[in-house]
């Protein structure tokens, strides 16, 4: 796990050494055991190094293959290497002169070009250069667990891991988009493509986009689909639990110490029980939370006692230093996404990464087998929805909204009510996608300034609701698809991706290798969430099978998200304070800060629950006053390659 950065330019100019030294060092935190830049005529590669596999310098990066042709600078894990090794051996005679997984990557393209991207298990963001076409490629796997973002720029592409990589170079424009805002405040990230910042895109999930003489060309090599061939409950858990076996045994591989995130959920007890099976006993980590509503220990313990594994309890405590421990949230995840769970993942994380450098989580399990009650809500939505015009329930939203106030709990039952009827208002076959709404759209007239006030008409939601629309089969079909291929990538693999390498944690998410995402795929819908509205039927029966405690095959969701409305009035006060009463003028021309002040009062005083609206927006003030007070990061000791490739 690694960060990538680099500059492609059009006409052949040379990269400032201390430029490329820059973008790799704003990303130490990404990789903190090794640096590396190359620089040749129309290309840099820049490389943060966290070593996982082949510790020697052996595997260090940018890497290139024997011959000098193909470079290679690259973030993720291939778990199907010694397949590919072997074939690359067999059919064209290629030597190995390394363990690392990266080195498949070079020589894969000199066998096969970019479809070598078509055959790699695991999760990845590569940046190639091949010296002889003078060729650029960007890849991202297929659903998007590591982020890759690029910026075009009269002819000069820069890329980076995160988008503070690519601002390390002061001549990037940084530009707020309108449209990204907009998608932003309403979702609490953009989406799988592009970004808050005008110009700044996200390579899109299962897709290589290339560049060579100044022409660039994009091509999808995977995305998630549905076929609904099995029927079979019988027949379906069979075939899972021989292929998560194997899944799971592939994704121990390392050469440092790894565990087991653990929350007592079904997704996460199924990734405990297969590491079991497949490797013995890992030590666990579960986040352990005061408030008992969402404190999950005592069933991660009896996970981890069934399996004799040692777990470490990490207390998640809201202190007084949450205001810095939230700035650092910011500040790692650029302005792209508001996550509630973001704070607790970060805490967890950082005393994770104290005993491991590598852990496994059952993020995926969600999207790819229906456990969302946004589901069993969509076919509500499809009956009852038509009994209402769209107008009479918006009026019904904004009765239940009114009604929060004081309220502490996660979401109350009037949050619950408002946010239904707020996404029946956009149609019954589109609620699906603005059931996590943050800011309402009642309230938008009153919050935008200058700058946003001509998207009022506009939809913030027209992605996540184009992937609903033009996705095969039927509503709950379509329903999973979008969120395999909109809200996925475009929030949750970004909340984990960013948390966990705040602390320099490799996460691995055997849920969402291609293997097991094509197979839940072929799973006809009721076999994830059944007739009589079991979520999660499949898994169930599966960790049922494997002898995971009943309370945990038989329990109901809770999640790992914060009491956001408490915590803005208590731990957070203080922060919300400085941003919407003293540093208010950050947020304009975007948000009109009395507005923003006036609502942040109503929910300090309890005479409102704002906390969800609240929450984007105070997000976007941290990260501008942040923005003001960047200091330059020192450039990290790196080793250096200056090829002469030809101009």
């Amino acid at each position: 796990m690694c960060g990538v950065a680099g500059i492609y330019f059009g006409d052949r100019r040379l990269a400032r050494e201390e430029t490329v030294r820059a973008m790799v060092a704003a990303l130490h935190h990404r990789g903190p055991d090794d640096s590396g830049i190359l620089i040749a005529p129309g290309i840099a590669l820049g490389h943060a190094r966290l070593a996982i596999r082949d510790l020697s310098p052996d595997g260090r990066q940018p890497f290139t293959d024997p011959s000098g042709r193909i470079i290679v600078s690259y973030n993720g894990e291939i778990y199907n290497d010694r397949e590919i090794r072997a074939e690359l051996a067999r059919d064209f005679g290629f030597t190995f002169r390394t363990s690392c997984d990266t080195e498949v990557i070079p020589l894969g393209y000199l066998a096969w070009g970019d479809r070598i991207f078509d055959r790699l298990e695991g999760m990845f963001a590569v940046a190639l250069w091949d010296c002889d076409e003078r060729r650029l490629v960007l890849a991202r796997d297929g659903v998007g667990i590591k982020p890759l973002y690029f910026a075009e720029d009269r002819g000069v592409v820069r890329f980076a891991s995160e988008i503070k990589g690519i601002f390390a170079e002061p001549a990037q424009p940084r530009e707020f988009s309108a449209q990204g805002l907009h998608a932003f405040f309403a979702m609490g990230y953009v989406g799988p493509r592009d970004t808050t910042f005008e110009g700044v895109h996200q390579i899109a999930p299962g897709t290589v986009v290339s560049y060579c003489e100044g022409k660039r060309t994009e091509r999808q090599f995977w995305r998630p689909t549905r076929t609904a061939e099995i029927t079979s409950m019988e027949d379906a858990t069979v075939e899972l639990e021989q292929l998560w076996t194997k899944v799971v045994s592939d994704q121990l591989v390392s050469d440092v110490p790894v565990g087991v995130l653990l929350s007592g959920g079904i997704d996460s007890t199924l990734v405990a029980l297969g590491a079991d099976r497949s490797d013995g006993k890992l030590p666990m980590f579960t986040a352990s939370f005061a408030n008992q509503s969402f404190d999950e220990t005592p069933l991660a313990r009896k996970v981890a006692d069934a399996i004799g594994a040692k777990l470490h309890s990490v207390p998640i405590e809201m202190r007084s230093d949450l205001g810095e421990r939230l700035a650092t949230v910011v500040h790692h995840y650029d302005g792209q996404s508001c996550d509630e769970a973001s704070l607790a993942l970060l805490l967890l994380s950082q005393e994770v990464r104290k005993d491991v450098t590598v852990a496994l989580t059952g993020d995926g399990g969600d999207e790819f087998f229906a456990g969302y009650p946004t589901y069993a809500a969509s076919k509500w939505a499809a009956r009852i929805g038509p009994l209402l015009p769209s107008s009479a329930w918006t009026q019904v939203g904004q009765l239940f909204y009114r009604f929060g106030a004081a309220g502490q709990k996660r979401l109350p039952l009037s949050a619950v009510a408002s946010r239904f009827a707020f996404g029946m208002a956009s149609g019954p076959h589109e609620a699906h996608a603005c059931w996590r709404r943050y800011v309402p759209q009642f309230m938008l007239s009153k919050l935008y300034g200058s700058a946003l006030r001509p998207l009022l008409d506009e939809d913030p939601f027209h992605g996540y609701k184009a992937e609903i629309a033009s996705a095969e089969g039927d509503l709950i079909d379509r329903c999973l698809l979008a969120d395999q291929r909109w809200h996925l990538p475009g929030g949750l693999l970004l909340k984990s991706d960013a948390m966990s390498m705040a602390q320099s944690l490799e996460l691995r998410v055997p849920l969402l290798d291609r293997r097991i995402m094509d197979f839940a795929g072929r799973c006809h819908a009721d076999l994830l969430l059944s007739r009589h509205g079991e979520k999660k039927a499949l898994l169930r029966r599966l960790a049922r099978r494997l002898n995971a405690p009943e309370a945990v095959t038989e329990g109901a969701k809770r999640g790992f998200n914060a009491p956001l409305a408490g915590l803005l009035r208590q731990e957070l006060r203080p922060t919300a304070e400085r941003i919407f009463e003293r540093e208010a003028d950050v947020l304009a021309p975007f948000i009109i800060p009395d507005e923003a002040r006036q609502l942040w009062r109503e929910h300090a005083e309890g005479r409102r629950d704002h906390s969800y609206a609240i929450w984007p927006i105070l997000h976007f003030g941290i990260s501008r006053t942040l923005s003001r007070n960047v200091v330059s990061t020192p450039a990290t000791s790196a080793h250096l390659k200056m090829l002469d490739v030809g101009t």
